[in-house]
Order: C-alpha cells, then sequence, then structure tokens
C-alpha cells in the first residue's frame, strides 16, 4: 500500500528506536549498561553515529551499579584519563562511563570543574561504580596539590565554572599538555592494552616538561594543530566529544578537519581526528639548544619538588612559603608587559625570542589602549602559554629576576620594571600587583608610591619576624641611629631643607614600627602616642623628595639595618612604658631652678619659674620621642595657646651651635633625663636627685676646662 513520504519517516523512526532500544538491551544483557541510567546511545550508521536521547534520573550513590570490569588507576592518572581507559576497556563512550559513575551534570555535560575537585557525595559514587576505593578516586583529581599551589586553591569549590578565573590566575588548564612517550606506556600488559596515562600535574601551568623522559610536553595534536580540549561555545569540559565511541586513550579527540572546514555544529561532532599522538614524538624544543633545555628541565624538577607535599599531612609543601608560586606568576605577568626590559634576566637569544612571541601581542593590545581604541581589551594577556617552551622561558626569566627574594637585592633589579609597567599601563600594572598571595616581600619592591604613600589598597604587611616588638621602637629614631643609617641617604637628596633630618627621624621610626607590626603608618603614628596627621605630612613632605631622587627603596634598606640591630639588642627599651609613665609628669619648678641656680645669663628664665621648657626637653630624651609632640605643647596647643612657639623655644636647645649656659643646661637635663628613664624602666618612683646631677655636670665641666 502506497505511503506517503512522511509516514514513511515516521515508521522509520519507530524503527530505529526499535532497533536502539534492542541494542541497549543486549547491553545490559551482557551487564555492561544500566537501562535506567541511559542518557544518551549512539548508532552507527553510515559512517557516523545517530543520537538517540533517553531521559532518566541521575542514581543516588545507594543505587549506582557498579561496572562489570575496572581498571586500576596509574600513577599519577587524571580523571579524564581514567575515563578514557575506562571507556576504552568497554567499548562505550567517556560520557557514558561518566553516565554510570554520576559525573554527568543533568545536561548531561561533563563539568571542567570535576578536575580540580570532586564533591565527597561523587567521590562515593566514583568509587562505588568503578570498584575504587575512595582515596584512589580523590587521588584521579587536583585536590591534593591546592595546597601547595594556591592559585588552584583560590578556585571556587562549589560551582562547575572555573574557567575564566582559573585560565587568568594560572589555576589549571582544561587543554592537558601531553608527553607522547608517557602515553605510549611502560610496555606492561595493561599500558600496551590501554595506554599510558594522562598525568595529573600536565593540567597545571607551571608543568611544561617530563623529567622522566627529559624533554618538554606538547600542547597540540599533530595532525589538527589545535589544543586537545579546547572549549567549545566558550565552555570548557572534562573531556572533549565525550560522546565517541571507539577511540584510543591516546587518540586526538578534536573535530576532524574536513568536518571543521564543513563548519557544523561543535556540540554534534560525530568524525574526530583520531591521530595518535603516542606515536609522534611531537616538536616540543627542538628549536632550543641542549644549555638553554638543560635548564629548562632543572626548573621544571625545581618547580615540582615546591609543588609535591613532602607528606600526605602538608599543606604546604613550598620551603619559601604559599607566595613561591604566585610571586612567579605575578612577575610573568610583569615581564611580559614591560618586555624587552627584562631580557637581561633571560639567559639566551633562542630563549628571549620565545617570550618575544608572547609579550607582542601584550604590547600591541597595551599600546592600542593608550590610543583610544575600543576594541581593545586586554582579555587573556594574563593567561600561561599554551606552548611549553614558551611557558618556560618566562618562568625561567621570572625566576632569574626573583632571585633569592631578597628584598634590597630585588627592589633594585625590580623597580625599573614596576616603574615602567606603571608608565605603559597604569590599570594593569595595578590589577597584576593587587593579588592577594603575593609575599609581603614582592609587594613592597614592587608598591607603587606618590609622596611616599602606598597607593595600593590591599597591599597585604605583615611582620617578616623580627624579634623586637612595638612597644621597643621610639617615636622619633635616636640621632646616633640616624648617623649611623640613614645620614648617607640623606646627604643623597638633592635639596635639603631645614625639616629634613626630623622627617627622616620620624619617617624611620614610622618605618620601624611598621616593620614589626604590619599596619600602615598612620596606624603606627597613634600606637607610639602620635597624630595620625604626622605620619601623613611626613609621607607627603618626605616622599616628595625621596619620590623625585628615586631614593625610597634606599630608605627602607636603612630601616631594615636598624631593625636588624634591634634585633641584636641583648637589653631592649620598653618605649611604650617610658611614653605611660611620663605621659602626665611634669618636671617640679623646685627641680628647674636648681638645675639653672648657678648657670649665668639665665636669670630671666630663673626668674620666669615655668619649667615647661625643661619638661619638653626631659620627655623628649627619655622617651625618644619628639618635642613637637611632647605632652606639654599638645595641652597648649588643645587648650588654644601659642604651642608653635612654645616648640620652637625648647627647639632651640637642640641646634648644633649652642654655646655657654644654654648648653650646659642641656647637659644637666640630659644626665636628668638618664636617671628618669632608669626609674621607669624600674617601676620606681620618678624622682630625681638634682643635687648629684648639678655635681656631676659641674666637674664634667671643670674637667674639660682643665683640658682645654
Amino acid at each position: 500500500m502506497w505511503r506517503s513520504p512522511s509516514v514513511r519517516r515516521s515508521l522509520l523512526r519507530e524503527s530505529l528506536v526499535r532497533v536502539a532500544g534492542c541494542w541497549e538491551v543486549l547491553r545490559l544483557v551482557y551487564g555492561q549498561f544500566d537501562w535506567a541510567d541511559a542518557k544518551e546511545s549512539r548508532i552507527a550508521l553510515g559512517g557516523g553515529f545517530l543520537p538517540v536521547r533517553l531521559s532518566s534520573p541521575r542514581r543516588s550513590a545507594t543505587t549506582t551499579r557498579r561496572l562489570p570490569r575496572s581498571l586500576a588507576p596509574l600513577v599519577e592518572e587524571s580523571l579524564p584519563g581514567f575515563l578514557l581507559r575506562m571507556a576504552y576497556r568497554l567499548g562505550v563512550s567517556p560520557g557514558r562511563i561518566a553516565d554510570l559513575c554520576g559525573l554527568s551534570d543533568s545536561h548531561g555535560r561533563l563539568p571542567y570543574a570535576y578536575l580540580r575537585a570532586l564533591p565527597d557525595e561523587l567521590v562515593r559514587q566514583l568509587a562505588h561504580a568503578a570498584r575504587l576505593t575512595t582515596e584512589e578516586a580523590e587521588a584521579l583529581t587536583l585536590r591534593r596539590f591546592a595546597g601547595a599551589y594556591p592559585p588552584l586553591g583560590r578556585l571556587r569549590a562549589d560551582t562547575p565554572r572555573i574557567g575564566a578565573s582559573a585560565s587568568a590566575n594560572w589555576a589549571v588548564r582544561a587543554s592537558s599538555r601531553y608527553c607522547p612517550e608517557c602515553l605510549r606506556g611502560d610496555g606492561g600488559p595493561v599500558e600496551n592494552a590501554f595506554g599510558g596515562p594522562w598525568r595529573r600535574p600536565w593540567h597545571l601551568p607551571i608543568v611544561f616538561a617530563c623529567s622522566r623522559h627529559h624533554r618538554l610536553l606538547e600542547h597540540e595534536c599533530p595532525e589538527c594543530e589545535r589544543p586537545l580540549n579546547a572549549a567549545v561555545s566558550r565552555r570548557p569540559g572534562l573531556i572533549k566529544n565525550p560522546r565517541l565511541v571507539g577511540l584510543h586513550p591516546s587518540q586526538c579527540r578534536n573535530r576532524s578537519p574536513a568536518e571543521e572546514r564543513h563548519g557544523s555544529n561543535p556540540r554534534s561532532a560525530s568524525i574526530a581526528c583520531g591521530a595518535r599522538l603516542d606515536e609522534n614524538l611531537g616538536s616540543a624544543g627542538r628549536e632550543l639548544p641542549p644549555g638553554d633545555l638543560a635548564r629548562l628541565l632543572s626548573l621544571q624538577q625545581r618547580l615540582i619538588e615546591h609543588l609535591v607535599p613532602t607528606s600526605p599531612e602538608s599543606d604546604d609543601a613550598s620551603p619559601m612559603g604559599s607566595s613561591f608560586f604566585p610571586d612567579l606568576i605575578t612577575t610573568t605577568h610583569l615581564i611580559k608587559l614591560t618586555w624587552p626590559l627584562g631580557e637581561a634576566y633571560v639567559p639566551s637569544t633562542p630563549l628571549a625570542d620565545l617570550i618575544d612571541r608572547q609579550a607582542a601581542r601584550v604590547a600591541a593590545l597595551v599600546e592600542a589602549r593608550r590610543e583610544g581604541r575600543a576594541d581593545a581589551k586586554l582579555i587573556g594577556t594574563r593567561t600561561a602559554p599554551g606552548d611549553a617552551a614558551q611557558c618556560g622561558a618566562l618562568l625561567l626569566a621570572a625566576d632569574a629576576l626573583l632571585g633569592d627574594r631578597d628584598l634590597a637585592s630585588l627592589r633594585g633589579r625590580i623597580n625599573p620594571l614596576t616603574r615602567e609597567a606603571y608608565r605603559r599601563s597604569k590599570g594593569y600594572a595595578s590589577l597584576i600587583f593587587r593579588h592577594g598571595d603575593i609575599s609581603t616581600t614582592l609587594s613592597r619592591a614592587t608598591a607603587r608610591r606618590i609622596y611616599g604613600l602606598q597607593t595600593r589598597r590591599r597591599l597585604r604587611l605583615t611582620a617578616p619576624g623580627h624579634r623586637f616588638r612595638l612597644e621597643e621602637v621610639p617615636a622619633f629614631v635616636p640621632r646616633a641611629w640616624f648617623d649611623a643609617h640613614i645620614a648617607p641617604l640623606a646627604a643623597r637628596l638633592p635639596s635639603r631643607g631645614q625639616n629634613t633630618v626630623r622627617f627622616l627621624r620620624r619617617a624611620a621610626s614610622l618605618g620601624l614600627a611598621q616593620l614589626t607590626s604590619g599596619a600602615k603608618w598612620p596606624e603606627c603614628a597613634v600606637a607610639m602616642g602620635l597624630p595620625e596627621g604626622c605620619a601623613r605630612y611626613a609621607l607627603h613632605v618626605l616622599g616628595r623628595q625621596l619620590d623625585e631622587a628615586h631614593l625610597w627603596p634606599a630608605f627602607e634598606e636603612a630601616v631594615e639595618q636598624i631593625a636588624r640591630d634591634l634585633d641584636q639588642q641583648m637589653n631592649s627599651v620598653d618605649y611604650a612604658n617610658r611614653r605611660q609613665m611620663m605621659a602626665t609628669w611634669p618636671l617640679p619648678v623646685d627641680d628647674w631652678l636648681a638645675l639653672s641656680v648657678d648657670l649665668p645669663k639665665l636669670g630671666r628664665m630663673r626668674a620666669k619659674a615655668d619649667p615647661a621648657i625643661g619638661s619638653i626637653l626631659v620627655w623628649s630624651e627619655v622617651t625618644q620621642g619628639e618635642h613637637l609632640h611632647s605632652p606639654d605643647v599638645a595641652e597648649l596647643r588643645e587648650q588654644g595657646g601659642n604651642a608653635r612657639m612654645l616648640a620652637r623655644r625648647a627647639g632651640e636647645y637642640y641646634a648644633a651651635t649652642l654655646r655657654g649656659s644654654r648648653l650646659r643646661l642641656r647637659q644637666r637635663l640630659r644626665l636628668y633625663a638618664n636617671r628618669l628613664a632608669a626609674a621607669c624602666d624600674q617601676h620606681r618612683v620618678l624622682r630625681v636627685p638634682v643635687n648629684e646631677i648639678v655635681g656631676m655636670e659641674a666637674d664634667t665641666e671643670a674637667a674639660s676646662g682643665e683640658l682645654g
């Protein structure tokens, strides 16, 4: 009987569905499929595959059936590699294995985030279905590296979408690099049959070489010349084209070049490239001289030592702390942005040429942005190079630039690049230095200042292990400390005002407080009993001079030298205790008169009987504080009096030209202050025998006159 074409097509579809059902039932009988769990099967038809979708709810861990056969995970094998080998052994697609192990999402996709870590429920489901222990199932992911590799640990674990942040932060690569010789296997029966392991570290951007076979890793298929697991429609997956059946684990799963040229939907690929990645040794690093290859392999070995925990309980394998890799990655961004300024840290021309290829794109985009082109976006400029040789060369240059990570030497090396980075692109430079995981050393070495103020809001300043405490920092570094460490710096300033030394001494104290407390300068000022504004004003005035002369690094190194001296002191002074005990102490009028009784030309001062100047000088000497911020000056300022005049009169006693009776009075006040400081340190009553002080000074003056 004649039927219309539409009826014939309908009958054909029904027949195909029945055939699909019979095929699935047969597979179920042989124990390879569970009909209730089927998401998608494909029927061979005319050289391609006909999809037949069958909806059903996912099973829970308690109802997931075990696969009829399984494989023991290989050493360092990744989750995608394990699924590929299991699928090849059972003759099904990797997507089907993922379905049966509970790894597919509600849309039948294999989330890329599972490469980083699996939720505990999925770990149990995978272990149950694939006949693994939970430790073996969890070891297929990158979770074990999260403690030693902060970019990986910072990824959110509660979302399947980690593509953009993972790529920009060098956390993980969806498309694995690979070593053809590792994929070929060890010659044993299992690896001969199903291939060698796709290793987990290959997914980390900082792994670019194979230490076993002394070669760089490949990153593209040698036939189709494309990355192996590139994102489809901007969405990376765990495995490329996971519904294709029959491909060896070492075969390329990209769409075939012919299908690519045809322009079909990338999600419906039916014919794969199929090139055997284990049969072509590739070309990675072949153009490099043996010496350069040896340098890259040596660097890779050191990176692996920082990456692999020394024990299962270790959260941080890096001897330099968790900032080792963030520092290295941040420095690669700096080198690319300022290239070729950092060319001196690349040991050979071939390696520099590799960096040229990466930096050229960044430079072009930055220049386009400066010209105001709206289409010039810096997207992708912070991602790790896919090419292993380029990535290795960039990391080698960054490692050389960081050196031993000593603050003084690092600042000298990196400062020219930092200034150039801000000149070329202030926004991009601020972005790359904003990373919260970089070390305090790198933060301080690259911190940009305007008039001394750090413009990086999120600069982490933590105490780097100094022994001295904040309480042991005087608010105004003593003159002896200044002469020993900071005076040479002051001599290098192009313009020195009358207050330069005062601002340097104040700034040095704030710098010491910052080193030991980790707080910012205004906060340190308050902790030492100073107004917050005095720190900001000192930074503004002093910063203008140091910025113009590029002397901030030298100033901070001088402060570091003072800090090292403080660390070595056996008997430290608690200046905070002295400031507290002296906060309300007044110089007794009788003591003030007795100190000046026999000194000529001080009659007017004795007649006024005002000990304010004496109180200021003694307080400054005991607490090693700045006379401008003494309690007497501060109180007069609050009352609206002429505090500036009082401070100026007291300041005359610090003049280098002080002579005669005023000089003798200054010496007596210093001896008086020494006795008072000892009383503070011993928590005794603040009283000093003035007659003894006068006698000591008089004897000293007489001896000096005899010697003269």
